[in-house]
C-alpha cells in the first residue's frame, strides 16, 4: 500500500524522518502534484500512538521545508500508483487551488474562553423569549467581531465559530503567512490585555 502524509508543489524536499511503521518516505509525481508517501505492508494502518504520531512527524517537517504542502487524513492509503494517481487527478483543479492557497503560510488557531452565556429572565411570553435570545445573539456577534477582526486582517484566510460550549464564546483558525506569525501573536496579546475577562489560547503553528 502507498501511505499518503501530503501533496505538495514540487521540487519537495523530503524530511530524513522515519513514517508510518518505519518506513521511508518518497515522492510521487502526477502531472505536477507531488504525492508525499510511503509503500507500507497490509491494506490499512491502525491509529496507534506510534503510526499516529509518525504521521504528524512527517507532516510537521514537509510543511517546515517547503512553501506549499496540503496534509492529508490519517490513514489514508492507496492499492498502488496507479489508483493514487487516478485520485490526484480527479480532483486535480482542486488540489492546485488549496496547494496555491496554502502557500507560505501555517495555521494558528484561537479559543477564547468566558463566562457562560446569560441565562435570560424567565418570560413572559414565547415572542419576548425569541426577542431576547436574538439580542444576546447579536451582541455575541458584535463582541467576537471585535476580537476576531484584527486579527482575520493579518491572515490570508479565517473561519470562527461562536459558542460551540456555554464557555468557549470563540473558537477560530486562522491562515497566517509565515513572515507574520509573530505579528498575529503579538495581536492575540493585544486582544487579552484589553479583555482580562476573557481567557485566550493560540495554537501553533500548524500544517
Amino acid at each position: 500500500m502507498l501511505y499518503l502524509y501530503a501533496l505538495s508543489v514540487p521540487p519537495t524536499t523530503l524530511p530524513t524522518t522515519a513514517g508510518v511503521a518505519g518506513a521511508p518516505v518518497s515522492v510521487k509525481r502526477i502531472d505536477g502534484i507531488e504525492a508525499v508517501v510511503s509503500a507500507v505492508d497490509g491494506e490499512t494502518i491502525e491509529p496507534s500512538e506510534e503510526s499516529v504520531l509518525a504521521h504528524a512527524r512527517v507532516v510537521d517537517e514537509l510543511s517546515n521545508m517547503n512553501e506549499a504542502v496540503v496534509p492529508a487524513r490519517f490513514g489514508r492509503g492507496f492499492g498502488d500508483a496507479d489508483s493514487l494517481r487516478s485520485a490526484v487527478r480527479e480532483r486535480e483543479a482542486e488540489l492546485r487551488a488549496a496547494l496555491e492557497r496554502v502557500r507560505g503560510c501555517v495555521e494558528l488557531g484561537l479559543r477564547v474562553l468566558g463566562p457562560a452565556a446569560e441565562e435570560a429572565v424567565l418570560p413572559a411570553t414565547g415572542r419576548e423569549y425569541m426577542v431576547g435570545r436574538l439580542e444576546r445573539s447579536r451582541r455575541d456577534e458584535r463582541a467576537a467581531e471585535e476580537l476576531h477582526a484584527p486579527l482575520a486582517a493579518i491572515a490570508k484566510d479565517a473561519t470562527k465559530s461562536l459558542r460551540a460550549t456555554p464557555q468557549l464564546f470563540l473558537s477560530a483558525a486562522y491562515l497566517v503567512p509565515r513572515g507574520d506569525v509573530e505579528r498575529f501573536r503579538e495581536a492575540v496579546r493585544a486582544e487579552q490585555e484589553a479583555h482580562p475577562d476573557l481567557s485566550f489560547a493560540c495554537t501553533g503553528p500548524w500544517p
